[in-house]
């Protein structure tokens, strides 16, 4: 399948093709993060949505999106980062330098979303704390995301 000829779009084409999520509904998104319990590599996590957008063209109501769970697999990982290396409070920047998301099966249940970050790379080159993490994220329903986040701390 292929557009065959040039198609020019004026703001009204735009609107009536663009997603209501993505011009309005992603800035309605709020997660909180329940609990973290870190163990060696392995951070596991529980978040659950505060307030969010319901598509309009989506009839079964709530679905993750991958931009929230960058978001929040960000934050997660600048707070692993922070403990690795032995900090109390938040005292320097984190870079996700790449992140990899792959939707698997929707996530449907907006109050218990599970997270499992496997740091199975980290490492400290000077005063920079680099790291590798695979990601799970998905709830009680058999939603499934997958995840591979790469970042830094310095």
């Amino acid at each position: 399948m292929q557009i065959e000829s040039e198609l020019n779009l004026g703001r009204t084409e735009i609107a009536d093709l663009s997603s209501s999520y993505i011009d309005e509904g992603v800035k309605l998104d709020a997660w909180e993060i329940k609990n973290i319990n870190i163990s060696g590599k392995l951070l596991k996590a529980e978040v659950g949505m505060v307030s969010f957008f319901v598509s309009p063209t989506d009839p079964e109501g709530f679905h993750l999106t991958i931009f929230s769970t960058q978001e929040f697999l960000a934050q997660l990982a600048n707070i692993y980062l922070h403990v690795a290396a032995e900090f109390k409070t938040k005292c320097r920047e984190t870079w996700m330098r790449e992140c990899t998301i792959t939707s698997r099966k929707v996530i449907r249940n907006p109050e218990k979303i599970f997270v499992e970050m496997d740091f199975f790379s980290l490492k400290k080159i000077q005063d920079t704390v680099v790291s590798m993490a695979r990601c799970r994220v998905y709830d009680d329903q058999g939603g499934l995301f997958t995840a591979r986040v790469k970042g830094l701390l310095r």
